[in-house]
């Protein structure tokens, strides 16, 4: 079982007072070894090229356990992924990669009952840290406990031998970022953008 939990940011621009922040937000829990686990942190930025496909694909970011991705990294009016949100990535991880925990965040404006976080501002009255030990650390820690309960009980699962054991390798390999092929194959995760898209013409943007 692995003794690390991944942290990724994604961002088409990376945001450096949040990445200083997660950074030093790792490297402090290190130092006190608050979870037993080394926790690594590491950056993505997204291409021109990229796409949700490739996101998935990519290997740093499969392999994640909690990803803090930006809400309008998808935004390219020149893209058929044009305004697909961070948010949508979220569910749409939930469906292939179910065990990632994913924190979205964005610039703009929140509604009050939006659990995407708004991001620092620079002329803030408060410091980056304070800001964000406030809005983001609950958030991460949150979400590494429930990691590191799910780490323990599918390692008592591997066991105690009473589940099957092909089903304990499928949820082993989930949590690993190993996806099943054929979502691909059937194009899934495209027939799941277009049920967005349909709901959110519905309700508006």
């Amino acid at each position: 079982m692995k003794q690390h939990i991944n942290i990724v940011y994604i961002d088409d621009w990376i945001d450096p007072i949040l990445n200083r922040y997660l950074d030093e937000f790792c490297n402090e829990l290190n130092a006190l070894g608050a979870y037993n686990y080394v926790l690594e942190f590491e950056e993505y930025t997204f291409k021109k090229e990229d796409s949700y496909k490739t996101l998935l694909n990519n290997k740093v970011i499969n392999s994640a356990n909690i990803i803090v991705i930006d809400s309008w990294l998808f935004e390219n009016k020149s893209s058929s992924l044009s305004k697909f949100t961070g948010e949508q990535f979220k569910i749409i991880l939930k469906k292939v990669l179910p065990f990632i925990k994913t924190i979205v965040i964005s610039q703009n404006e929140l509604d009050s009952l939006s659990l995407t976080i708004k991001k620092f501002k620079s002329n803030s009255s408060e410091t980056y840290k304070q800001y964000y030990d406030k809005t983001l650390k609950p958030v991460v820690h949150k979400h590494i406990l429930s990691i590191i309960e799910e780490f323990e009980v599918l390692e008592q699962l591997t066991v105690d031998e009473e589940v099957d054991p092909i089903l304990v390798e499928s949820i082993q390999s989930t949590i690993e970022g190993i996806m099943e092929t054929t979502l691909f194959e059937k194009e899934d995760l495209d027939e799941l953008i277009k049920l967005f898209k349909e709901v959110r013409g519905n309700y508006g943007d």
